[in-house]
């Protein structure tokens, strides 16, 4: 059934990824119309260094403007 993987950058606490598998759990349920156990969530920590976006790592982007759009946009 649904297996859903989340690249987000490192920094999210237990309670933020609890939060998160529980949220994407109910929503791939109810639209996929299976039961919560049928729906696995992976959820992987990705080194700011390692993310690019727009042509610059995020950490480049971390120090520019200090994160300010959030983690993994």
């Amino acid at each position: 059934m649904p297996v859903i993987t989340v690249d987000w950058w490192q920094g999210n606490d237990r309670a933020q990824r609890a939060e998160l598998v529980r949220e994407l759990t109910e929503t791939a349920s109810r639209v996929a119309h299976c039961p919560h156990e049928a729906v696995t969530v992976i959820v992987r920590d990705v080194e700011p260094a390692y993310w690019g976006k727009g042509g610059t790592l995020a950490d480049e982007l971390l120090g520019a403007d200090d994160g300010a759009d959030g983690a993994g946009s």
